[in-house]
């Protein structure tokens, strides 16, 4: 019974501390002000004022109190003003980040979606966040080369295949020309070819993706669509448009670039060892430190001896009629066929 009657205290005096709160708080307020304000005129005034008001007599003294007064009190004002301006960017800044990580939140969903526009509107919305947010940029990143991942590689992801790409690819035939990716996997690969330019700490995976017919075209971005330093490990890019685009440093191993449209493109350093780019376009590409070790290079057109003497060959790379005497020249001037490997993984 006691125990029954303590409860009741206590909730009699929960109701009647509620009931007071708001009128507690508000003295408590007006007590401090107040007390602050004696603080201020008081005290504080006279610690300013010094010796030498304090020698004064009469009006003088009066009138010199006063001005220390306004003094400190406009000194305190501002000052209120200054931390009342700091706590208001910090409530913006949190609000802010806190509508950013719900747009980020809600157009991951959109990703997960079934219907085609609404995962249109999850890379759109992304994109959005990455050039609002630049603390969000290695995941959106992340997040749209993973989408393109899983929604294009074969499962499961094949194998390293170190045959030649010949044999490797003899079942993959040429897929009709005018052959695209879904418009939402187009959307995020352009996302991410025309994304900032900030630190990436690690390479951007979009290693098996299948990305035939895939339009990647400079004349159509207002800068260089850029892919570089991207993992596309036995990507399928076959008949790719990719006229203009940066791969510098990007890893293309075992690639398949069949009949893909490389003119114009910078491959300084990138990667392609045993790529298969047999009848691919690639006048005007450049080519300094390329690593063309195993690659298939027949019938490609606008390849020149030039572009090959600044690209890692070796007796493996296959190279279309006429230029085949590039490396047993080399080797007979004296020259290395082999430029040095440029640095960055194989995988």
């Amino acid at each position: 019974a006691s125990v029954g009657a303590d409860g009741a205290r206590r909730a009699r005096w929960q109701v009647r501390w509620r009931r007071w709160q708001p009128v507690a708080w508000g003295g408590i307020v007006v007590v401090s002000v107040l007390g602050a304000a004696l603080l201020v005129l008081g005290p504080v005034s006279w610690l300013v004022a010094g010796d030498t008001v304090s020698s004064l007599r009469g009006k003088e003294r009066a009138d010199a109190v006063n001005a220390v007064r306004q003094t400190v009190l406009a000194t305190v004002t501002g000052a209120t003003v200054f931390v009342g301006l700091f706590y208001t960017v910090r409530t913006y800044l949190l609000s802010r980040r806190g509508q950013v990580t719900e747009r980020f939140r809600t157009a991951v969903q959109h990703l997960a979606s079934d219907t085609v526009e609404l995962r249109l509107g999850g890379v759109y919305g992304l994109e959005h966040v990455l050039s609002e947010s630049p603390q969000e940029h290695v995941a959106v990143v992340s997040v749209l080369a993973a989408f393109v991942r899983h929604r294009t590689r074969p499962d499961p992801a094949p194998a390293v295949d170190l045959t030649l790409p010949e044999a490797r690819n003899a079942d993959r035939p040429l897929l009709p020309q005018g052959t695209q990716p879904p418009p939402d996997i187009q959307a995020a690969i352009d996302v991410l070819a025309r994304r900032p330019e900030r630190h990436e700490p690690r390479r951007i995976d979009l290693r098996d993706a299948v990305l035939c017919g895939l339009l990647l075209r400079g004349f159509e971005f207002d800068g260089a669509p850029r892919l570089d330093r991207v993992f596309l490990t036995h990507a399928d890019l076959r008949r790719a448009d990719l006229r203009g685009t940066r791969f510098q440093g990007a890893v293309l191993n075992f690639a398949d670039l069949r009949q893909a449209a490389l003119h114009g493109a910078c491959l300084d350093g990138a990667l392609l060892h045993q790529a298969d780019l047999r009848g691919a376009g690639v006048a005007g590409a450049v080519l300094r430190g390329t690593d063309l070790t195993g690659a298939d290079l027949r019938n490609c057109d606008g390849l020149t001896e030039e572009q090959l003497r600044d690209a890692r060959i070796d007796d493996s790379t296959r190279l279309p009629p006429g230029l085949a005497e590039v490396v047993a020249r080399r080797a007979q001037d004296g020259g290395s066929p082999t430029p040095p490997r440029p640095a960055g993984g194989t995988r």
